[in-house]
């Protein structure tokens, strides 16, 4: 282990400390709310964040560099990695006075700093579809064109990619093999061209409706709206409490069913549905099962034998250092729906800049021990809180309500690294004297809690609708989800206990 994430991390401060860190710490919920609604005394202490929600300093030391040698600096800038993404994000909203350009490999995408709503338009468009570029990639061109004259010392390894797929392949299954994996730049991007694709191949088979199993991911749940604006319906079942609905929705519109996405288990609930039973009415109705097992790794949870495609966020678990985004694609053979879309699909993925992939590659080789290790801490953490007086309720993925959907893939002690906690007492006393890293992310080597619903909902938690939208679907605002890290399963624990005694 290099770094541990069982201390008091200052507000902005990047974990690990490298440029390319993809977590930042927010210690206190001042912080939180000060991040969420841009208060100028905190983001001016955050120079770095989640790569997909806050623009790294690099990129922005490129735009810099790019109005200094180009133009006035009246225009807001936007970089993208394809310009059939930044054409599809301006045609999305009508601009008309706006610039694309292509600079050293990338496109630069500049619209009049007036358009303060397009502007938000455009970033939340990014967050969502993952079709930026990433930190290493600008930092590159800054290299190259002489703006900086050191960069981040990166080994490079041959056939990293190969590497990559290799690992990848082999905790899916022995179902899958290197050549069914496809990478891209972030988990958000491999779901937004997978389900571009799925949507269309749904509309030329007359099949409009899609259907939302459980609360998923914030971008996956954006995304299907998104998508579908165009054209269709989503149906949702915020809960796996609402299982039996799904069955109702086959019964009754089974034809128009194009197809069903959830997380096995989901996030941030752990909810795992009866996959023996959505497969069935997909098959039954010929509609696509994707599948995102994130939470708790494919490795754990092998999903490939029932899904028609499986997505992965690869910068949980394969890059737990903590530094590299990245996603993956498997499209298992046997799928006569999900088989079709790969070439499609591969052609309009973000492509992974040669620097993450030399990352990446790094650290895979450790990938199936990291989670081993975890495994075994998180069992030992998580029978901790369910017994502290402390805590009201813990999610994880042998909760008893879905502990037999969830065992029946991934057999016993394989919960990943995850669960979340509702504690029983003041959250703000809790959370500000927590001696951990508190950020987004997990499947790192440190560890972290993360105030989940504020990083990803926090608008819900401003309005009743919103906040009877989270009851519906069993979420309580101050919900915390924690990711073990490598540290010894008895330190975790106790930086948990001393800020639960002291509520």
């Amino acid at each position: 282990m290099k770094v541990s994430g069982l201390r008091h991390f200052k507000l902005g401060e990047s974990v690990p400390a490298r440029d390319h860190a993809v977590c930042v710490s927010l210690p206190t919920v001042e912080d939180l709310i000060g991040y969420e609604e841009k208060h100028p005394h905190t983001l001016e202490k955050i120079k770095a964040g989640y790569p997909r929600f806050v623009q790294h300093n690099l990129l922005g030391k490129l735009e810099r560099c790019l109005r200094e040698n180009k133009d006035d600096g009246s225009s807001k800038t936007f970089f993208f990695g394809r310009c059939i993404d930044a054409e599809f994000a301006l045609k999305s909203i009508g601009i008309d006075k706006a610039s694309i350009q292509e600079v050293e490999g990338v496109t630069r995408l500049q619209i009049p700093q007036d358009l303060q709503t397009e502007a938000e338009w455009i970033r939340k468009f990014l967050q969502n579809t993952g079709t930026g570029i990433s930190s290493r990639w600008a930092e590159d061109i800054l290299y190259r064109m002489g703006w900086i004259t050191t960069r981040e010392n990166v080994s490079e390894i041959s056939h990293a990619k190969d590497r990559i797929r290799s690992v990848i392949a082999e905790a899916h299954g022995p179902e899958i093999s290197s050549e069914d994996v496809l990478l891209a730049s972030s988990g958000a991007n491999a779901f937004y061209n997978l389900f571009k694709e799925a949507w269309e191949d749904g509309e030329k088979r007359n099949k409009s409706i899609w259907i939302r199993l459980g609360w998923l991911y914030l971008d996956t749940i954006e995304v299907m709206e998104r998508v579908t604006r165009r054209g269709g319906k989503v149906l949702t079942l915020d809960s796996m409490t609402q299982f039996e609905n799904l069955e109702r929705f086959f019964s009754e519109m089974g034809s128009d069913i194009a197809g069903v996405v959830t997380e096995f288990p989901t996030n941030p609930l752990l909810q795992s549905c009866d996959l023996e039973k959505v497969r069935s009415l997909c098959n039954q109705n010929d509609s696509l099962l994707i599948i995102d097992p994130t939470m708790a790794s494919p490795k754990n949870a092998k999903v490939s034998q029932y899904a028609d495609v499986v997505v992965n966020s690869l910068t949980k678990y394969a890059n737990w250092e903590g530094d590299v985004m990245m996603g993956s694609l498997v499209f298992p053979k046997k799928s006569h729906l999900g088989r079709p879309l790969t070439d499609k699909v591969a052609e309009n993925l973000n492509v992974c800049h040669s620097r993450d992939l030399w990352r990446t590659a790094a650290q895979i080789p450790f990938y199936s021990n990291f989670i081993d290790r975890t495994n075994q801490s998180l069992i030992e953490v998580a029978e901790f809180l369910q017994n502290h007086p402390k805590i009201r309720k813990v999610y994880w993925a042998y909760q008893d309500s879905y502990a037999h959907n969830y065992r029946k893939i991934a057999g016993d002690s394989a919960p990943g690294c995850t669960l979340s906690f509702e504690i029983d007492g003041d959250f703000k006393s809790f959370y500000d004297r927590l001696e951990m890293l508190k950020s987004p992310s997990f499947g790192t080597e440190f560890s972290i809690c993360c105030p989940y619903v504020y990083l990803a909902h926090y608008g819900l938690t401003q309005t009743m609708e919103g906040l009877k939208l989270l009851a519906d679907a069993g979420i309580n605002p101050n919900l915390c989800r924690l990711s073990v890290g490598l540290e010894d399963a008895d330190a975790i624990k106790e930086a948990l206990n001393s800020a639960l005694n002291k509520i």
